[in-house]
């Protein structure tokens, strides 16, 4: 007698097991499933990350005017003055001209070292993160780099500067007439790294 009612109880409860396990389900979510309540906020959150994000952007600098000092890296400069001058003089008998059918256009400029050693403004050659790389911009499209004046003091491309000194000489571009007579459209940059600073030459 025991036995039979050990074996009814344990049907009864094998019974109500498959009952609760065979409640019907949808295709549909339940408004109380916290995974599903929670999954359209954070979406909606993100997106008004990303939009905040790019409205607080950092706007790009202004272009700078001739005669504004800026600063880049360790070196202090400002653009002075720019000129198209038809030769160059150097020294009483020299003089540098232009390649055929181009100008000159000079920039007049001072460039003090503030780093703790002798650096070289302009090299040639070196890491691109490191070195400082000037151009001639014309219309945001083509760009022009500085043609160097050999055996010429002024010339500030690949020039040596000791700590905490100012050097005042020019960067000259060997540039197509046409644009040479296009102030307007052109703009002298200087690139340190991911930096870059803007003359306007208006």
């Amino acid at each position: 007698m025991k036995k039979q009612a050990l074996l009814l109880l344990t049907c009864t409860a094998l019974l109500m097991t498959g009952c609760a396990s065979a409640s019907p389900t949808t295709g549909g979510s339940s408004a109380s499933d916290p995974s599903v309540s929670s999954a359209a906020p954070a979406a909606t959150a993100a997106a008004a990350d990303d939009a905040a994000a790019e409205s607080t952007a950092a706007p790009e600098a202004a272009e700078l005017k001739l005669g504004k000092k800026t600063s880049l890296g360790d070196w202090k400069i400002c653009a002075k003055k720019i000129s198209s001058p038809k030769k160059i003089k150097n020294g009483n008998y020299r003089y540098f001209e232009p390649s055929k059918g181009n100008s000159f256009i000079v920039a007049d400029m001072s460039v003090r070292n503030n780093g703790k050693d002798e650096a070289e403004f302009l090299p040639i050659a070196g890491l691109k993160d490191t070195m400082v790389i000037a151009k001639l911009l014309y219309k945001d499209e083509y760009n022009y780099t500085p043609t160097q004046l050999l055996a010429y003091d002024k010339d500030l491309a690949a020039k040596k500067i000791e700590p905490l000194k100012t050097k005042n000489g020019i960067l000259v571009f060997d540039v197509p007439k046409k644009i040479a007579k296009a102030k307007k459209d052109l703009k002298l940059t200087f690139t340190l790294g991911e930096t870059t600073v803007t003359y306007s030459l208006k």
